[in-house]
């Protein structure tokens, strides 16, 4: 299970999704079924959430027809209806308002808010100044249902007409999540919930601006679809840039708050580190009050200098060592599925990514880092 599945994707936008949805067919089947099985056990009307993602369609149809184009072709090289691919694409927007919609039926008096699972993950950059090398590291371990890590694969955008791109992404979604560009432009994800979300209509979703991130030249460029227009719910969106920059966006519906590197390290989990929203996923997850920290503890042990030449001490091996951390398993750094829990809400660690920016170059691991040797990608 350690290594990820590497596909060249290539051509017209529609022909990159053929390619995609045939070779990751019975995966993109199996994403919407584990999606629909999931919501459903949290009590989410399934059909309901089905509907609003069709309305995505004609929306990511006029805001991105590249994108829209190739959601289309994995539908049509899958054979899973459209919609369907299109609910993986925009789950995050479709779920909030689904799960509101639930509550309020389930009590017409008091509507409380809603709490749904989320993607978990530790992701992590580190400054030039703080390595050994003097490169510029990010990435991240990304949390979610177990059943997910068997559709997990890279993907390698080879374009004409914009960036080449190597980053991980679930079979049936068009958008990397974790990933570099050929300009050393990098992102990584985290799930966030405020107690704002899923309160306004359609808008540009996450996938579809993680997209837009890896098809920036700039580093203004690759900030500027998580900044320019309001969202239906919240994420964590850090953006790297191999020249040593490093910016972490907490976003919510209506306000971004940014946070800089302290020390060269800069490292985030799955709560709001601002008071100027709501902050809610900690109440269902407090592991993450403490992962965000410990990691930025432990890379901080190597970020002093070492040498008369003043560089750091953080290598891609201790960045490493610090992703297949346990304190508080099975709630780690490392995740690890709960026993204690029913099958249908196992989660742990489906992937493990350390990216080079400078290099354009991943490690990676598919399943807990702990259980496996990390893999190297170039793009």
């Amino acid at each position: 299970m350690a290594e990820f599945e590497r596909v060249v994707l290539s051509g017209t936008p529609r022909e990159r999704g053929i390619e995609h949805g045939e070779r990751f067919a019975d995966e993109v089947a199996a994403n919407v079924e584990t999606y629909r099985e999931r919501f459903s056990h949290e009590g989410v009307d399934v059909d309901a959430m089905r509907e609003h993602a069709a309305e995505y369609v004609e929306y990511i149809e006029r805001e991105s027809p590249e994108y829209a184009a190739e959601m289309r072709g994995i539908a049509e090289g899958s054979g899973v209806p459209l919609v369907d691919v299109t609910m993986l694409n925009v789950r995050w927007e479709v779920i909030y308002p689904a799960w509101k919609a639930q509550t309020e039926k389930a009590n017409e008096t008091v509507v409380t808010e809603p709490e749904p699972p989320i993607d978990g993950c530790t992701s992590f950059g580190v400054m030039p100044s703080a390595t050994a090398d003097g490169t510029t590291y990010m990435g991240q371990n990304w949390d979610w249902l177990a059943p997910i890590v068997d559709t997990l694969f890279l993907m390698e955008l080879r374009r004409e007409d914009a960036p080449d791109v190597l980053a991980m992404t679930e079979a049936g979604i068009v958008g990397g999540k974790i990933g570099v560009n050929e300009h050393g432009i990098g992102i990584a994800v985290n799930g966030l919930i405020s107690g704002d979300d899923g309160s306004e209509g359609l808008r540009k979703p996450y996938h579809v601006r993680f997209r837009e991130v890896l098809d920036a030249e700039r580093y203004d460029d690759a900030l500027r679809p998580i900044l320019e227009t309001d969202r239906v719910c919240s994420a964590n969106v850090l953006v790297g840039h191999a020249d040593g920059e490093l910016i972490d966006l907490e976003a919510a519906p209506e306000l971004v708050n940014p946070i800089h590197p302290d020390g060269g390290v800069l490292t985030h989990s799955n709560h709001f580190e601002t008071d100027a929203v709501e902050s809610v996923n900690e109440r269902r997850g407090p592991s993450t009050l403490y992962r965000a920290e410990r990691l930025r503890r432990l890379l901080a042990a190597d970020a002093a200098p070492d040498d008369d030449a003043g560089e750091g001490g953080i290598d891609s091996e201790s960045i490493r060592e610090g992703l297949r951390d346990h304190f508080g398993r099975p709630s780690s750094i490392c995740s690890h599925v709960d026993p204690s829990l029913p099958a249908i809400e196992h989660g742990q660690t489906n992937a493990s990514l350390v990216i080079d920016l400078g290099e354009r170059r991943i490690l990676g691991q598919r399943g807990p880092p702990c259980e496996g040797e990390y893999h190297e990608y170039a793009l």
